[in-house]
């Protein structure tokens, strides 16, 4: 069962440190691979998720529940 799109900034996510410092978080949830892309703020969102190489959801306060390392 997958996770609505509108859920993954309710759901909890415990990031890892990515490699590339435009894409300085990542995680696997529900079998999806997560990647936190940083943007050129305050012109656009401060993030941007993406879920399976696809631009799910823009934001700008990072979610209470989820980690970061």
């Amino acid at each position: 069962m997958s996770t609505k799109i509108e859920n993954y900034l309710e759901e909890k996510v415990a990031w890892k440190q990515g490699i590339n410092p435009i894409y300085p978080y990542e995680a696997e949830f529900n079998r999806e691979k997560l990647v936190i892309r940083l943007n050129d703020f305050p012109d656009e969102s401060l993030y941007t998720l993406i879920v399976d190489s696809e631009e799910v959801a823009n934001f700008d306060d990072w979610p209470e529940q989820w980690y970061r390392p």
